[in-house]
C-alpha cells in the first residue's frame, strides 16, 4: 500500500528551498541524487550505476553553457528468469529542474528558485514508493530498473544517456 505522508516528505524534501531548484551542477542537484540514492538503498533495491554504484555519470552543458558532470540514479530489483535476462522493465522520473531559471523561465521569474514540486519532485516521490513498496518483496522475471534521470529540462538528456 502506497504511504501518501512519505510521498508527501519527499516531495517537501526534494522541493525544498535547500536544493536550490536542482539545476544541474549544483550542490542541490547533487543532494537530491545522494537522498535519492539512500532511498533505493533503504528500499532494498540493487544500485545498477557505474561500477556497482547507484550513479551513472556523464557531462552536458548547464548554466552559462559551461560543462557540469551530473548523474542519472539507477537501482534494480532483478530478475529471475535467465532466459530474460537481457529484458528489463524501466520506471522513471526526472529529479532535474530550472534552478534559478535555467534553461528557460519565464519573463520575471529568473533568479527565483523553482522548486519544481508539481512534476518532477512528486514524480520521483512516487517512483520512490512504488520501489519501497517491491524492493524487498517482488520477485520479477524480468529486472525491473528505477532510473532517476536528470538532464530532462535541458532535452531528456539523462534518458537519452541511460
Amino acid at each position: 500500500m502506497f504511504n501518501a505522508q512519505r510521498m508527501e516528505a519527499d516531495s517537501i524534501k526534494l522541493a525544498s528551498d535547500d536544493m536550490q531548484g536542482r539545476v544541474p551542477g549544483s550542490d542541490g542537484h547533487a543532494a537530491a541524487a545522494e537522498y535519492i540514492a539512500a532511498q533505493f538503498e533503504a528500499a532494498g533495491l540493487e544500485p545498477a550505476g557505474d561500477d556497482g554504484t547507484w550513479y551513472q555519470a556523464f557531462e552536458m552543458e548547464g548554466p552559462e553553457g559551461k560543462p557540469v558532470t551530473v548523474r542519472n540514479v539507477l537501482g534494480v530489483i532483478p530478475g529471475n528468469n535467465d532466459e530474460w535476462r537481457e529484458q528489463s522493465v524501466v520506471l522513471s522520473a526526472h529529479y532535474d529542474h530550472l534552478g534559478l531559471g535555467w534553461p528557460d523561465a519565464k519573463a520575471g521569474n529568473k533568479g527565483q528558485v523553482h522548486n519544481g514540486a508539481d512534476d518532477n519532485a512528486s514524480g520521483v516521490a512516487v517512483m520512490l514508493e512504488l520501489a519501497r513498496t517491491l524492493g524487498k518483496s517482488m520477485e520479477p522475471a524480468r529486472a525491473v530498473v528505477f532510473a532517476a534521470f536528470t538532464g530532462e529540462e535541458a532535452g531528456l538528456q539523462g534518458a537519452r544517456h541511460y
